[in-house]
């Protein structure tokens, strides 16, 4: 099939929006695919724009979004258009809205994304003070898009409901497909084996990885294992890709190692060594749409600790691959979890091989990208 790519940005640089696009359409191509790209696109926002911006923030603290914005994605349209006249192709594939909002073609259009406007709207703080002008544009940008979509695919099963219940989106071509974690990975299940039984009468080894310490559930995680260790339990805590806040003095068996990036042979081999060796990856999120750093966990037979909240109860089955629990939940509920488990190695290890296998039956892009073929085949 031959697929016409759009996004805003350069989908071949993968420091975009986290690689997911890259690796995504790496994948498509992979499976025999041929893909044109259309990207990196230009901007164009309204007259006045900076100013309206600034007035907004320091009057009015509140956010105009470029993002957001109806004539920039008017704009993005019609680049496409543009483009996809002299790319012509089988069908038009996008991770982001923008790109195709308004955009009129023969082709059928696809959008493959984790998430509508309207339920990330106070879900995340960088949207928590967007404008009333923003509000309204963003759900028209999100409404323009979907009424033009074939297929809306989602990354999660939140995501889908809110495409159908905040927009009226048709349910019969609203999908949920996961996103793969995006790591190349060649490892299989007697490698898996090794990993687990390596664990075994070591500390337990906890990891926490995100760049937004509040959001991510930082302040938990550090409340839940020092309690653990008060309660005498052999652990440790390896925090990663951020630092707690100055005040807090981190005793011995918490490691901060800050951003370390996997794009560098030192960076990945060090990342690849901590998703190896702890029992756990301990990310208790406040706000989620997705979590591709809870498949990349599963990659490497790591179960997950987290909140039922966004997309992660699409990647996280309880009792499969990890658990979730309540934003709610008390730290004494995640030790009493932690502390269980631990007592019991056949059902961590028991554990630690299912989340493996969720990695290699559906959260890896090979297995998405197949059945997003059958979907588009299948339109």
């Amino acid at each position: 099939m031959k697929i016409t790519y759009a996004t805003t940005f350069n989908a071949q640089d993968v420091h975009q929006w986290s690689g997911t696009p890259f690796h995504m359409s790496q994948n498509l191509a992979a499976a025999g695919h041929h893909l044109e790209y259309i990207g990196p696109l230009k901007k164009k926002l309204p007259v006045g724009f900076k100013l309206k911006q600034v007035f907004k923030k320091w009057i009015a603290a509140q956010r105009e979004s470029p993002r957001f914005n109806r004539v920039a994605a008017h704009y993005y349209s019609q680049q496409a258009a543009t483009l996809l006249r002299e790319r012509p192709g089988d069908v038009v594939l996008a991770p982001q809205m923008n790109p195709i909002a308004f955009l009129d073609c023969k082709q059928p259009i696809v959008l493959w994304t984790d998430a509508v406007y309207s339920s990330l709207v106070g879900f995340y703080p960088a949207f928590s003070k967007h404008s009333h002008q923003t509000i309204l544009q963003g759900n028209e940008i999100t409404h323009a898009c979907l009424s033009r979509c074939h297929l809306a695919i989602f990354s999660s099963e939140w995501a889908a409901r809110a495409a159908i219940e905040l927009y009226g989106a048709r349910r019969e071509k609203v999908k949920v497909v996961p996103f793969g974690a995006n790591i190349q990975s060649a490892h299989n299940y007697s490698e898996a084996q090794s990993w687990v039984k390596a664990r075994a009468n070591q500390p337990l080894k906890l990891l926490f990885i995100g760049k937004r310490w509040e959001q991510k559930g930082g302040p938990l995680v550090l409340e839940v294992v020092q309690a653990l260790h008060k309660a005498g339990e052999p652990v440790e805590l390896t925090i990663l890709g951020c630092h707690p806040p100055q005040k807090e003095t981190l005793p011995s068996y918490i490691h901060c190692l800050g951003f370390i990036s996997k794009r560098t042979p030192e960076g990945l081999a060090k990342i690849t060594q901590l998703l190896q060796e702890s029992h756990f990856l301990f990310v208790p999120s406040q706000g989620e749409a997705y979590g591709i750093v809870f498949c990349e966990a599963n990659a490497y037979a790591l179960p997950c600790l987290t909140t039922y909240v966004g997309g992660i109860s699409t990647i996280v089955k309880d009792h499969i691959n990890g658990m979730t629990f309540p934003l709610e939940a008390t730290a004494a509920e995640y030790c009493n979890y932690l502390t269980s488990f631990m007592r019991h190695p056949d059902h961590y290890t028991e554990l630690a091989l299912s989340s493996f296998h969720e990695y290699e039956t559906r959260l890896n892009w090979k297995s998405a990208v197949q059945s997003v073929t059958r979907l588009m085949e299948e339109m």
